[in-house]
């Protein structure tokens, strides 16, 4: 393993090496803006625009997540685009790549002093089970009434969307639920008080408005979004346009990003318990996968490999293979429409981790490599950096693990 501040430039890196990168700065600027999962460090689509574009150029990150790349491509000046399945995605990505005025937060903080609980204690809640189970009382008021205060704001949309952001923040601490886990939990072994809501909504905007309001970081793009869905996503205005896509897509069988966001997605009323399961099948990597299906043999990728170690898992898990199925599919889906997105000369930098299920090991990079290439990229090269500090740090029975590196692939057209 070479350990490095940063790293070196892609000429200097050769295939399958493994970087430690010595930061602990990861959460600078906006990067720090509500608790998503399985975020991918700053440094690693830092590096990427440096090694691939230049300024004004155009950087897409069709799994924008909480939107790393697209803070990154704006604050080095290149134009970014992004795609999500998720609003919430879509939302922090839009406030982490806007720039407060003076202005602005002068009004937010008088718009903080006006807040009258009372004047929204009869507004409809959410429609989510057990509410009480998640919440305490007091807090389920303030949360509730927060929500209409801001919606019903006469403000303008990004200080409307900076204050979701922040409510989004408090969402968790305002709950029962367990922080160490990602997803949300009630543990009956460390028993947690949850903190009361509008005096941490007050606080978290606060915090908010520091990491906005500095001289040490120039945004010059708001993040704009082309669609919804990375596998079939259609905006012919930027076909043959794109000089970087850099991504990290979900992971096989790890997280369930409907499942960890369902709290903040049902107080946004984006969600409730009538559609949730149909938003869940839309992830890449879902595991709404019904009978019906699993019982059926499995697609064919014509790479012997990846097909017979499906058919090995086939053996013993029906579900558990068309899950990795699935999985293959959708993203030869995406690689294959990301080609028309990219320049000549452009470049599809991913962010991968390896899967283990049911003992068998699944080198991710290697599969999507080849699926790549059987569709006209030329691959330039494969590397891993360690994870220092991942999100999930307890391994699933038999059925997952601690992933301990992220390879990066990097695709050229």
């Amino acid at each position: 393993m070479i350990s490095v501040e940063k790293l070196p430039n892609i000429d200097n890196i050769e295939n399958n090496e493994i970087y430690e990168i010595l930061t602990n700065n990861v959460g600078y600027f906006t990067h720090s803006f509500f608790k998503y999962p399985a975020k991918f460090i700053p440094q690693i689509p830092a590096w990427a625009i440096d090694n691939f574009t230049n300024t004004d150029d155009i950087v897409l990150d069709c799994f924008a997540g909480s939107g790393t790349t697209l803070i990154e491509a704006s604050l080095k000046s290149r134009e970014c685009l992004g795609v999500d399945f998720d609003e919430i995605s879509r939302l922090l990505s839009r406030v982490k790549s806007t720039k407060l005025s003076k202005k602005d937060i002068k009004l937010i903080k008088t718009i903080l002093l006006k807040f009258d609980k009372e004047k929204y204690i009869d507004k409809p809640l959410p429609k989510l089970k057990n509410l009480n189970h998640w919440f305490p009382e007091k807090n389920i008021k303030s949360l509730n009434a927060l929500y209409f205060y801001i919606i019903e704001l006469k403000a303008s949309k990004k200080i409307i969307d900076f204050l979701l952001v922040c409510y989004i923040s408090s969402i968790r601490k305002s709950s029962y639920s367990d922080e160490q886990s990602p997803k949300p939990y009630i543990s009956t072994k460390h028993k947690k008080e949850p903190k009361e809501t509008v005096q941490l909504f007050n606080t978290i905007v606060e915090k908010y408005i520091e990491k906005l309001d500095t001289d040490d970081f120039n945004l010059h793009f708001k993040a704009k979004f082309i669609g919804n869905d990375a596998r079939n996503f259609k905006a012919k205005k930027y076909y043959n346009k794109v000089k970087l896509v850099c991504a990290s897509p979900p992971y096989i069988n790890a997280f369930d990003y409907v499942r960890i966001l369902r709290l903040e997605n049902v107080w946004l009323r984006n969600l409730d318990d009538n559609n949730i399961i149909e938003h869940k099948k839309n992830q890449i990597g879902t595991e709404q996968i019904y009978a019906n299906e699993y019982n059926e043999l499995t697609h064919k990728f014509g790479i012997a490999e990846l097909d017979n170690k499906i058919d090995e898992l086939y053996k013993i898990d029906k579900k558990r293979a068309h899950i990795v199925c699935k999985y293959f599919v959708d993203m030869e889906e995406n690689i294959i429409n990301i080609r028309k997105y990219l320049k000549e000369d452009g470049s599809y930098v991913l962010v991968v981790g390896d899967c283990e299920i049911r003992k068998i090991v699944f080198p991710v990079y290697k599969y999507l490599i080849e699926l790549a290439e059987k569709n006209k990229y030329k691959n330039s090269k494969v590397f891993s950096y360690l994870i220092r500090n991942p999100y999930l740090r307890i391994p699933r029975k038999k059925r997952g693990g601690l992933i301990k590196y992220d390879r990066i692939i990097v695709l050229n057209k």
